[in-house]
């Protein structure tokens, strides 16, 4: 007996294990500036941006007018996350957050990974300028403002060390307004492994809690006489659809058209719900010990928050629940004594039934506690759930003596979901595989004209000049300058100037012969690397280079001049380079050369 009592109390320890918090050795954002190292990235699938972010209330600012504020005064910090009401004393308005954070060397230019549950009640996310992630649309009225409740998960390349993060956020329908949850930055491969991971180990949990919730229906549905069969079903589905419907909210991935407004409604009377089913439960199970009048209050209670949750609004029905908690505890120290009387009485389900309340119990005052920003906590709700619904499925099966084919039927279902999880687990790494071999393609890609970029160059370049060492085959390098580029870009503006280096990077791909490549080197400087050809033919097709981006005609400025180009050659022939940056060195030499002699022209050193 003491054996079962112990195996049954191991649920509750790893409830109590799980609330360590592996984050307090992560970094903490200082006076809204937040440094990373590699470290970070390496011993963590995702890095949350905790601490001080610059925040300014009730303005809707984007990044150059934070600068410009910043030069003029130092603006309030807040603590991401937390809750206006904590700093701001109000839970409706809106306000921008900003971030900056320092990258390690490597990762500039490398595909990062953005993710986040939500902001209450709307928010914008900016990295860099570019607007990469959004929930509903973050206002500055209730008339502007579209309240939403998903996960995101988004990518990014940075272009420098630094990045800056601009979140603006809305409440203006929810009780609890601001950026309450935590922004998450990593690495593409480890976040998407924990998004995947999390997402299999919830299905499978809201699978298997769903699965028991039609087993015990349909063991109900022949025999009829037995209603707690009925009642545990239905909180079993109750509770996969409350899974479903709290934070993450994988019910946006499934009804992708249901409204944030229903979708919260539905999270909240599904709470009701559970509590009108578990008085119909206790009652069913212990008929002698708990009282009539007791339950009815309690359905006609839950019925009441259900319709008023159902006509009111968020702020409404949110605050409510408020008070309904310290109903609903009120209940749970009565339904603890109800099973206690029926363990003193001997009722045979009486002692494992306490064990299943007190996990269920755990896990829901830590997430209504977490909810109402009493206590900082992970989710155990769903886990909770699982284990609640496990031990009271083993408890009510010794009680009825259920037939051993029904017990292997249950066990049949559980394998197949596993098996049906494990092939969704192996369809996602392979998926995530392929990913990642294109991410890979990506990095060595250059973002604006589609060529090779900077670290292509680096790490071939490597590969040929070893060769050519080893070897009797010549390797050479242009470099390449756009001529006047400044100036086009002061009289035709950015934009203009980006297309033109994208029809030149894409002429100078087609004009590359066999054993060459092309690679945007920096700016409006190429490189072409040619290996295995004669001083006269590298000297040839520098010629040819310059020749046909001249003939192109791109008109620089309205008194009908034209683009050109200056290229630098240099040859590993009479030369005897030891490492490969003194060839490029010798290249760039012999660009600086054509430069200074009137642009427009190729020379070689």
């Amino acid at each position: 007996m003491k054996l079962k009592l112990y195996l049954l109390c191991i649920p509750l320890l790893f409830l109590l294990a799980s609330c360590t918090n592996s984050e307090n050795n992560l970094p903490k954002a200082k006076d809204g500036v937040l440094v990373l190292s590699n470290d970070n990235f390496s011993a963590n699938n995702k890095i949350p941006l905790n601490g001080e972010w610059e925040f300014f209330w009730e303005e809707l600012l984007n990044e150059s007018d934070i600068k410009e504020r910043t030069k003029k005064m130092n603006p309030p910090n807040i603590n991401v996350p937390s809750y206006w009401e904590d700093s701001v004393y109000t839970a409706h308005g809106y306000g921008t957050y900003y971030l900056k954070v320092i990258l390690p060397v490597d990762k500039v230019g490398n595909t990062l990974a953005i993710t986040t549950v939500n902001q209450g009640t709307s928010y914008t996310l900016t990295v860099d300028g570019e607007r990469i992630a959004a929930n509903g649309y973050a206002g500055n009225s209730k008339e502007t403002s579209i309240p939403e409740y998903s996960d995101r998960l988004v990518y990014f390349t940075p272009r420098d060390r630094e990045i800056n993060i601009v979140l603006h956020v809305s409440n203006f329908t929810h009780k609890f307004g601001g950026a309450f949850n935590p922004v998450y930055i990593g690495t593409p491969e480890k976040v998407m492994y924990s998004h995947n991971i999390q997402l299999a180990t919830s299905m499978f949990i809201i699978g298997g809690i769903l699965i028991m919730g039609v087993y015990e229906i349909f063991i109900y549905l022949f025999r009829r006489k037995e209603k707690v069969f009925l009642y545990f079903g239905l909180i079993n589905i109750v509770i996969a659809i409350y899974s479903l419907f709290k934070m993450p909210y994988y019910y946006n991935k499934i009804f992708t058209e249901v409204p944030w407004i229903w979708g919260h409604r539905i999270e909240i009377i599904s709470i009701y719900l559970l509590f009108l089913l578990y008085l119909l439960l206790g009652k069913s199970m212990y008929p002698k010990e708990m009282k009539k009048t007791p339950v009815l209050i309690g359905v006609i209670i839950s019925l009441v928050c259900i319709v008023l949750t159902l006509v009111s609004q968020p702020s409404f029905y949110s605050s409510l629940l408020e008070y309904v908690f310290i109903i609903l505890g009120i209940y749970m120290i009565y339904n603890l004594y109800v099973v206690l009387l029926a363990y003193r009485r001997k009722r045979p389900t009486a002692l494992v039934n306490l064990i299943a309340i007190m996990v269920f119990f755990a896990s829901v005052v830590n997430d209504v506690f977490a909810s109402l920003n009493f206590i900082e906590s992970l989710p155990f709700v769903t886990i909770g759930f699982f284990f609640y619904v496990l031990i009271q499925s083993i408890n009510l099966s010794r009680e009825f003596a259920l037939k051993l084919n029904e017990a292997e039927e249950l066990s049949f279902d559980l394998k197949k979901l596993n098996l049906s999880l494990d092939e969704k687990i192996k369809d996602r790494t392979e998926e995530l595989n392929q990913k990642n071999e294109e991410l890979e393609r990506l990095t060595l890609l250059d973002g604006l004209t589609g060529i090779y970029n900077r670290r292509y160059f680096e790490e071939h370049l490597t590969i040929y000049f070893e060769e050519a060492r080893l070897s009797t085959k010549l390797l050479a390098v242009l470099m390449i300058d756009v001529d006047n580029f400044k100036l086009y870009n002061d009289q035709k503006g950015h934009v203009a100037g980006d297309h033109l280096l994208i029809n030149l990077a894409q002429l100078l791909n087609d004009l590359c012969i066999p054993n060459s490549f092309v690679a945007r080197y920096g700016g409006e400087e190429f490189s072409i690397v040619l290996m295995d050809y004669s001083v006269q033919e590298i000297i040839q097709f520098a010629e040819n280079v310059r020749l046909a981006v001249e003939e192109e005609k791109y008109e620089q400025s309205s008194n009908s001049t034209y683009i050109t180009i200056s290229i630098g050659v240099s040859s590993t022939e009479n030369h005897s380079f030891v490492h490969k940056e003194e060839l490029v060195k010798r290249a760039d030499q012999a660009l600086y050369a054509s430069k200074s002699n009137g642009k427009n022209q190729v020379t070689f050193l």
